[in-house]
């Protein structure tokens, strides 16, 4: 504990001090079947908590491991560097359920929290119809706050005592409620939060024909054409739209560079990278006597694109397909063009994050 606070302190003359690397590894069917190490993992965590939870050990063997293998259940284990610090188990249904959830006592003020709580939300959301977990008495009166915001608003005497000495309070919520707490703090948790190389504070979403923003996914086109582009967003982390009639959200791109210069000079310069024919690019530019190059990094496609109807749907608003781009601004949250870029960004993570915390 001392570490950690020694370590925050030496970090707090940075924009962005670094709290704390954490790296969280999804465990799911193929990680049972071939028992990886996280696997190995995972079971000395859910097994230490056997001296207040005299069953665990059972229920990880009898319930946890069938499911991961079966595909009913989903664990996540964190790390920070090489320290296993938290570990998760989620039960996949129409009632579904918050399994198991720790966190060190010197990781609890990080907000981890959320993270977990929402990355089991979106990972329920195909099923769900309710949510549900048990938690001490105490850790209910402590953080009441907590799950509340989240939707949890009452507890009542669980059915079933797993823990040891302490009573045991159940919680459920509509999966819908849980979803909507979610949806409206992503935007506030991309100020602290990269999730596996998704951004979730990336500042734009760019519009791009469908043929030209697969030759980005593909590394085949490194550069984007623009008659007017502005050199603000250099540095930015980008979202990428496929326009119609794809229609969605397909990937992350970093804009290093913007160049502006006559249409000659961007080709003489860009040319290979710009994925285009000579006929491509004059048709684009016209009688433009000035263009913008922009120059993008550190691609990553989505694993799957993500529908204009399908974004609308997660954030539960009507969303207009963009015209260009759209400048992704956090300190609007009514924005649901940036509900759904920070959705995105968590359904499609590996979930390592990185907690950013600014002055």
């Amino acid at each position: 504990m001392a570490q950690l606070k020694q370590r925050r302190s030496e970090q707090a003359g940075l924009l962005f001090p670094l709290a704390s690397n954490v790296r969280v590894v999804r465990l799911g069917k193929t990680e049972a079947l071939e028992w990886t190490d996280d696997m190995g993992v995972l079971q000395s965590l859910i097994h230490a908590n056997d001296g207040m939870y005299p069953g665990i050990r059972g229920w990880f063997k009898e319930k946890v491991i069938p499911g991961l293998k079966s595909e009913q259940r989903l664990a996540w284990v964190a790390y920070e560097e090489r320290r296993a610090i938290a570990s998760a188990v989620l039960k996949l249904g129409r009632h579904s359920k918050f399994c198991h959830l720790k966190i060190r006592e010197d990781f609890q003020d990080m907000d981890l929290g959320q993270i977990f709580f929402s990355t089991m939300a979106a990972e329920a959301r195909h099923l769900a119809k309710e949510i549900h977990f048990t938690l001490p008495e105490s850790l209910w009166e402590g953080k009441r706050g907590f799950f509340q915001s989240f939707g949890f608003s009452t507890v009542q005497k669980a059915r079933t005592q797993y823990r040891k000495g302490e009573s045991e309070l159940a919680c459920s919520a509509p999966f819908e409620t849980v979803w909507s707490s979610v949806v409206r703090r992503l935007p506030s948790m991309a100020r602290k939060f990269t999730v596996g190389g998704y951004s979730l504070d990336s500042k734009i979403l760019i519009s791009i024909r469908p043929k030209y923003v697969g030759r980005i996914l593909s590394k085949a086109k490194l550069v984007e054409v623009r008659r007017r582009f502005s050199a603000k967003w250099v540095g930015c982390r980008a979202v990428l739209y496929a326009s119609s009639p794809l229609k969605a959200l397909v990937g992350e791109a970093t804009i290093v560079s913007v160049t502006n210069g006559s249409p000659s000079d961007i080709w003489s310069k860009f040319g290979p990278g710009l994925g285009c024919s000579t006929d491509e690019f004059e048709a684009y530019v016209g009688s433009a006597s000035q263009i913008s190059a922009i120059e993008l990094d550190d691609v990553i496609p989505y694993r799957e694109p993500i529908g204009l109807a399908q974004a609308s749907y997660l954030v539960r608003e009507d969303l207009a397909p963009p015209q260009s781009f759209c400048d992704l601004r956090l300190d609007d949250r009514e924005s649901p063009w940036v509900r759904a870029v920070s959705v995105a960004s968590l359904l499609h993570g590996r979930f390592s994050f990185t907690e950013r915390r600014p002055l």
